[in-house]
């Protein structure tokens, strides 16, 4: 008797194994929309660079349900209307896809994967740029006033003498938005906030630093693009600005461009970023060792791990929802894919493990770091 039942137990076990889905492709092709050429080719290398250590990494470990994935990386230049073209044949067939990058292009490109019902991973832009394109997207962060207003004002605790804060903006994709969130939390504190707008095509900054110090600010805040927060700081300094502590940086001007042109006169500053280069864990040790080895030493930046997440989530969404693959079942397979993203739980991210309410993360942290001799010091973890 019992030998019948272990032989009926294994035959049963043998035929569910045989109906599980087989995989349908030799290959898991993802293209990765990104602005590899143009202005912001920098950033679009180390977003692709993390991409492509994700790859390395998955298909090292075995791949995808076995088989490799290969991230391709489709170049838009910055340009919405070649980034509508590429996205428009991206959806004739694929799966899913990373991208793109940046606003401009996503304004152009999103409506045609949202029309082809194919998820587009939009990892390095705010929630009010991605929560229009949902469910087909998801959003890696929360909504932006809910998550800097809360950030900046931990910088304006550090230093509650300050009564007046100015503002340098540049009317660039996200940043106004941000410059707002900002007003918010340091208004929570009884501070007031002057705004001085900072040309795209600025070269010169004297006279926009004469601006803002006529206003006796206490304190600045920096919303413009990195090379441009350099000179203005090294202009700051040469006109008697001595508190480099009460100077801020948000998140999208802390890359290569501000430390290069900033040298030693960034030394005191304070940036706030979502990554934090201290935590020690084997995944991020690897990480930050290849990154530094291919770019001159320097530390991840920024947004550097944003799409090696977003390719293991992809990874985890096919794994874990029985993706196979097959484009007879396209339709079916990119929702699930979507539907898996969107609500996500415990994601191991490569610097610690948040959670996907409706499209949106609900327990990331992020941080604010001191600078000296080039390097970041953490002054604070703010959740």
């Amino acid at each position: 008797m019992r030998k019948a039942f272990w032989l009926v137990l294994i035959v049963a076990l043998v035929a569910l194994i045989g109906c599980a889905p087989k995989v349908a492709v030799k290959e898991w092709t993802i293209p990765f929309l990104n602005s590899l050429t143009g202005p912001i080719a920098s950033i679009g290398e180390y977003l692709d660079w993390g991409a492509q250590q994700a790859a390395r990494e998955i298909n090292a470990a075995g791949g995808i349900k076995g088989k490799p994935v290969k991230v391709v990386g489709v170049d838009t230049a910055l340009d919405p209307q070649l980034g509508s073209v590429k996205m428009a044949e991206i959806v004739k067939d694929s799966l899913v896809a990373l991208g793109p990058v940046p606003e401009n292009v996503i304004q152009a490109a999103m409506p045609i994967a949202v029309e082809a019902k194919m998820m587009s991973m939009t990892a390095t832009t705010s929630y009010e740029y991605a929560e229009k394109y949902f469910p087909w997207t998801v959003s890696w962060f929360p909504p932006t006033e809910q998550r800097l207003g809360i950030l900046v004002a931990a910088w304006g605790k550090l230093h509650p003498e300050m009564k007046k804060v100015v503002q340098f903006v540049e009317n660039y994709g996200p940043w106004p938005g941000m410059a707002d969130a900002h007003v918010k939390g340091l208004s929570g504190l009884g501070m007031t906030v002057e705004k001085v707008e900072v040309p795209t095509d600025a070269v010169t900054f004297g006279p926009l630093v004469v601006k803002a110090l006529n206003a006796k600010p206490d304190g600045i805040v920096f919303v413009c693009n990195g090379e441009k927060i350099g000179k203005i700081i090294k202009e700051l300094k040469g006109r008697g600005w001595t508190d480099m502590g009460k100077l801020l940086v948000f998140s999208s001007g802390d890359v290569p461009e501000l430390y290069a042109t900033g040298g030693k006169d960034i030394d005191g500053i304070v940036v706030y970023n979502y990554i934090n280069p201290f935590v020690d864990n084997p995944r991020w040790n690897v990480f930050k060792a290849a990154f530094k080895k291919d770019h001159k030493d320097m530390d991840p930046f920024s947004l550097s791990p944003n799409y090696y997440d977003a390719l293991y989530m992809v990874k985890e969404a096919i794994e874990k929802t029985g993706v196979t693959g097959d484009p007879k079942k396209l339709a079916e397979e990119r929702k699930k894919i979507a539907d898996y993203c969107a609500n996500v739980k415990g994601f191991k991210g490569l610097q610690f493990d948040w959670d996907m309410k409706d499209g949106v993360p609900t327990n990331k942290p992020t941080y604010l770091f001191e600078i000296q001799d080039g390097k970041k010091k953490l002054l604070k973890e703010v959740k």
